[in-house]
């Protein structure tokens, strides 16, 4: 059982403003589990949101990429222990809607998002449907990116890689460069490509087949050099730019699958002349958030080792440092900076 009476909770009260509260520990329901937080990644989402580029509603406690242990369950909680380890979902599906019923329940029409609060706090309360349980031997850090794992997973999924094909990914932020290991982790090739030369070296420490900083060399012509002219067979744009998935399109291959990720704020239109994907059959897709099914998937590519998650983290932070920390994501410094609240 917890010892503590209170917790706090880092509150964004409106955009641009932090305010450390206390607050009494929630109260656990029947279904639910109440966790004490070990680490908090910021997501970038986070970020946008604190500086008023996202239509949210304040104040708000931010924070969904969260790790911890059980601190206590619900009466009908019955296969989780006090004291396991486990990584939360935030966002609660309805389960009912159309789309969950068609197995798209990342598209969820009646979601709860952050219910109980976000992840930055000393506690959260999530149901039991939302937990993932941990390998006693998962490091803490490294399970901290389930969820935007989950949705790097989702992504890769949607492309079809199949081995030995080539995949470009633009932009080497955490995100970029866990799309670049899942891709490998498919038995596809990689092209990874950034402007600054320590996240085009750390894609070469993780893997990268080829990497390219488009600052010094021709992208375009890379691509066409190592695909002995034949181009990439799939892409990711990890960067919000509608400039990038325009000069990205032409470097695919025939029948080529590009995928969108990256956000685009603020909102920006394409201009790409249709004739390339009619004769090309380019297939120009996206991906968004993440199911149960991707979340299982994502810590089996953690704990199998296949994605080196831990690594990416270039930050660690107390929470009275969360303001520091979003200054660090807005100005693409390092890589991951992550929250460490209760080690």
């Amino acid at each position: 059982m917890i010892k503590e009476q209170e917790m706090r909770q880092m509150w964004c009260e409106e955009p641009g403003q932090l305010e450390m509260r206390t607050r009494p520990i929630f109260e656990v329901g029947d279904d639910d589990v109440l966790v004490k937080v070990a680490y908090t990644g910021i997501c970038p989402w986070d970020v946008r949101a604190f500086t008023g580029k996202s239509s949210v509603a304040f104040p708000r406690v931010l924070g969904h990429e969260c790790v911890g242990k059980v601190a206590e369950i619900g009466s009908n909680v019955k296969y989780l222990e006090v004291g396991q380890a486990v990584a939360a979902d935030f966002i609660v599906k309805c389960g009912r809607c159309a789309a969950c019923r068609r197995g798209l329940s990342n598209r969820c029409q009646h979601p709860i998002y952050q219910q109980y609060g976000g992840g930055y706090a000393d506690y959260i309360r999530i149901p039991q449907s939302n937990i993932y349980p941990l390998q006693p031997e998962t490091s803490l850090k490294a399970a901290a990116f389930m969820e935007p794992l989950a949705c790097v997973v989702r992504g890769q999924n949607g492309l079809h890689v199949k081995p030995g094909e080539v995949q470009i990914i633009v932009g080497l932020g955490p995100i970029g460069l866990m799309h670049m290991q899942v891709a490998r982790s498919f038995g596809a090739k990689t092209i990874a490509v950034d402007l600054i030369q320590a996240r085009v070296d750390k894609a070469k420490e993780l893997g990268a087949d080829w990497a390219v900083n488009a600052q010094e060399t021709d992208v375009a012509a890379s691509v066409k050099e190592v695909t002995d002219g034949w181009g990439a067979d799939t892409g990711v744009v990890a960067v919000g730019s509608a400039r990038l998935v325009e000069q990205t399109l032409p470097m695919l291959a025939p029948a080529g699958r590009l995928n969108i990720f990256a956000g685009i704020y603020p909102k920006d239109e394409l201009h790409i002349d249709p004739n390339l994907i009619h004769y090309q059959e380019y297939v120009l897709t996206g991906s968004a958030d993440s199911t149960p099914q991707d979340n299982f998937q994502s810590l089996k590519l953690i704990e199998d080792g296949h994605v080196n998650t831990e690594s990416l983290i270039s930050h660690l932070l107390p929470l009275e440092e969360l303001g520091k920390g979003f200054e660090i994501v807005k100005n693409a410094q390092g890589l991951k900076v992550m929250m460490e609240i209760n080690p």
